[in-house]
């Protein structure tokens, strides 16, 4: 489904419209329609529906244009509702749709049909045109025999799916009677997984390319279910942000990261990383997450790095930003990670309170061999150190890709050629073993 946006007067006042995120209200809200169809047996259906590349339109058409498709989508969803707390922007560019009472699951192939109808809707306004697509997750609860938070996980399953292609089959859905699907049973067990403190962290090293030592390590997400499969750092961040869970994992890795450097204290010199999610990025909390944390487990703020995708800074500019300079002040290194595959400008971006920069990896593993990206990645060494930032390469791979990086004057790598991501244990036996660049070519 795309969307066209060329000229119109009428969008002009609809981004008052806009409600803010309110994950917490649509929670309760779900909890409590779930209860209500329990009651009653009946039956209730849940819809995410994502924006996926708004990004894109801030980008070329500005913020107002954005909040102007986001605000109309949002109105467009509560007029097909006409029900009262039951439509919520639950992230920057997500929508949840509630219905409850359905008489007949079956219902909610019409719902999503008039959803899609509606939405696929031509939008006008000063800039032009440009498309994007949305994507819909949904979830069936039948008399509420499921509890809240697992019908929100079906839901945001259903979303990863669409996102990653696949077709929508309301059928499907419709057949899944009692047995929870596989992807469902496996995010339940995330959520166990994070109340019985199952996750781990792992390290990769960076390493200073001018001197080959290393400098600091990222800390890494990891989850071995119980059938003795590895799950995706990505596909556990997306989970818990859909299934609201994801302030909770935050804490969790923060204070592990901290830990950790504290049980180093003395034996490693290096300071660590820690990736933050697009949806903290503008969390009022999120300073204070970081200074209790490292009150409590005695570490020094200029051994932490926080690391912010550059989509994330973008989607909530404002926010991000006060955000940013907080941590900053706190004497914390900002690090903007994937830098490159987002929609920036450098109108904004010279005023990110950052003290880092990583080429994202995508333009590491292709500059040997497109010229294009080579210039880019030239270019973004060029500007970052214009700016003062220190430039980091993700992903190296190979002897000649690290060399090229030096050459272009880049300041740090990591990446499988240095090392793969390592448990505590093996990280302290890889850097008491670690020789410089001379072992690796």
């Amino acid at each position: 489904m795309t969307w066209r946006l060329s000229n119109s007067e009428s969008l002009t006042a609809l981004s008052n419209n806009l409600p803010a995120i309110e994950r917490d209200r649509f929670i309760q809200a779900l909890g409590r329609v779930v209860d209500e169809a329990r009651a009653a047996q009946t039956h209730l259906g849940l819809m995410l529906v994502d924006l996926t590349a708004l990004a894109r339109v801030n980008h070329y058409h500005g913020y107002e244009v954005g909040d102007q498709v986001l605000a109309t989508a949002y109105c467009q969803l509560l007029e097909l509702s006409k029900l009262p707390g039951t439509v919520f922007r639950v992230g920057s560019h997500r929508f949840a749709f509630l219905l409850p009472d359905l008489g007949n699951p079956a219902f909610i192939a019409l719902a999503l049909n008039r959803v899609q109808r509606s939405l696929d809707t031509d939008l006008h306004g000063e800039s032009g045109s440009t498309s994007f697509e949305i994507k819909i997750g949904i979830a069936i609860n039948r008399r509420g025999e499921r509890e809240f938070m697992a019908t929100l996980a079906e839901a945001e399953a259903s979303l990863s799916r669409a996102k990653l292609g696949g077709v929508q089959r309301i059928e499907d859905v419709l057949a899944e009677e009692n047995g929870e699907p596989t992807q469902l049973r496996l995010e339940q067990r995330l959520a166990e997984a994070l109340q019985d403190n199952a996750f781990e962290l792992y390290f990769q090293p960076k390493v200073e390319l001018a001197t080959g030592k290393i400098s600091s390590a990222e800390a890494l997400l990891r989850w071995q279910s119980t059938d003795g499969e590895f799950i995706s750092p990505e596909f556990i961040v997306e989970w818990a942000e859909g299934a609201g869970y994801s302030y909770d994992l935050t804490k969790w890795l923060v204070h592990r990261a901290m830990r950790q450097l504290r049980d180093w204290k003395g034996k490693l010199g290096v300071g660590l990383a820690v990736n933050i999610p697009a949806t903290l990025a503008g969390d009022p909390d999120l300073p204070a997450l970081f200074s209790d944390a490292m009150a409590i487990w005695g570490v020094h703020p200029g051994k932490v790095t926080v690391e912010l995708t550059e989509r994330a800074v973008i989607e909530d500019k404002q926010s991000g930003f006060d955000n940013l300079l907080k941590l900053k002040e706190m004497g914390i290194t900002i690090s903007i990670d994937d830098f490159g595959t987002g929609y920036s400008s450098l109108s904004y971006f010279k005023h990110i309170p950052a003290s880092e920069l990583k080429i994202d990896k995508s333009f590491v593993d292709s500059m040997l061999v497109d010229a294009q990206d080579l210039e880019l990645v030239k270019i973004i060494i060029h500007i970052a150190h214009q700016f003062g930032l220190t430039v980091v390469a993700e992903g190296v791979e190979d002897s000649e890709s690290l060399e090229m990086l030096r050459e272009l004057g880049c300041d740090h790598a990591q990446g499988f050629f240095i090392s793969r991501a390592l448990d505590p244990e093996t990280f302290e036996s890889w850097i008491d073993g670690w020789k410089g660049f001379d072992q690796q070519v």
